[in-house]
């Protein structure tokens, strides 16, 4: 069953926010290392100067510094997320001048209509309900420009068999209390390229990397 919102907030205030890069350093360890991973994830995303940019979901930062180098000093990033424990931790970082952390409710950012040039949604939707999942999605279109564009960084499902029992053993799947397992295989059931398309996004392309274990899906509003 997923966490209501009161729950995993009180959960990565207090208890996840504490080991979390740790965590992250050991789930990325097979594909490079977090820092090469995450790199590679959005190397063949563009940017332009002057963008505004926001991570939704954004944890402790690790996908918005990569996002940063990426997309150069010309550009504004903000991270939010829900938990401020992770937002703690996501402040302690090294970053430029141009990154902004904030705590927020990412299914009503409280930004205006068509505020941002893109919006990152990373390493999150795998733990939300359907239901959640589209509020996010429906919101990531209301604040991104008529010429925006969404990029999500996901679990995918592998075609290989031992790959997939790879990750169901490498990510935890298969202990009884993970609360993602569940909402995991909802959203890869639905097809995350699929719900992009159905909350309105347009020309929604997918790429699989690392032998299907992860995903980039973009849609442009």
């Amino acid at each position: 069953m997923a966490l209501s919102k009161k729950s995993y907030k009180w959960f990565y205030d207090n208890v996840q926010s504490r080991y979390y890069n740790l965590l992250m350093k050991y789930c990325f360890m097979p594909f490079g290392g977090e820092v090469k991973c995450r790199a590679e994830l959005i190397e063949s995303v563009d940017f332009s100067d002057n963008e505004e940019i926001l991570d939704m979901c954004c944890g402790t930062g690790g996908a918005t510094c990569a996002i940063a180098r990426r997309a150069g000093s010309c550009c504004r990033i903000i991270g939010m997320d829900l938990s401020s424990g992770q937002i703690r931790a996501a402040r302690k970082r090294t970053y430029l001048d141009n990154v902004e952390f904030v705590v927020g409710d990412v299914t009503f950012t409280g930004f205006e209509d068509g505020y941002f040039d893109k919006v990152f949604i990373t390493h999150a939707l795998h733990e939300m309900r359907r239901a959640d999942r589209l509020k996010v999605l429906h919101e990531a279109r209301r604040i991104l420009r008529p010429d925006g564009k969404v990029v999500i960084l996901e679990l995918d499902n592998p075609e290989s068999f031992i790959v997939r029992l790879f990750v169901g053993l490498w990510f935890f799947y298969w202990l009884p209390f993970n609360f993602e397992t569940p909402t995991r295989r909802d959203m890869l059931k639905y097809g995350l390229a699929n719900e992009v398309g159905e909350t309105g996004f347009r020309n929604v392309r997918k790429v699989s990397k690392y032998r299907g274990v992860f995903q980039i899906v973009e849609g442009d509003s």
